[in-house]
């Protein structure tokens, strides 16, 4: 990508690049809304995410009656390397799109920002 970085203050304040560039960032980002707009939640998963104050992994975890053990065999790793992964501030979209997939979810599922 070809970007020009503008400072001002010695921070980054804009960022110019060629149209073109500009006209597929907007239709990944268009893509990317309308793909949010299709996520759906149960209520479950929100109060336990929200009640528990954990991640929507583990709060998915459990509405799907699964145990950590359970969902890390089927990612092939151990339970306190899942335990791990359920209880991280945050994680690498490899990681998590692997834990969709165990989970039978869409990776937009597990990263609503709260």
């Amino acid at each position: 990508m070809n970007v020009q970085v503008i400072m001002q203050d010695g921070r980054p304040a804009f960022a110019v690049m060629p149209f073109a560039q500009y006209e597929q960032l907007l239709k990944k980002a268009e893509m990317t809304e309308n793909q949010a707009d299709k996520l759906t939640f149960p209520q479950e998963v929100i109060d336990y995410k929200y009640d528990n104050n954990c991640s929507f992994i583990k709060a998915w975890r459990v509405y799907l009656k699964k145990t950590q053990k359970e969902v890390a065999a089927s990612l092939g790793i151990t339970q306190g390397a899942y335990s791990q992964i359920e209880n991280a501030e945050s994680n690498q979209k490899s990681t998590l799109e692997k834990v969709s997939k165990a989970l039978g979810l869409e990776i937009g599922q597990l990263t609503l920002v709260d």
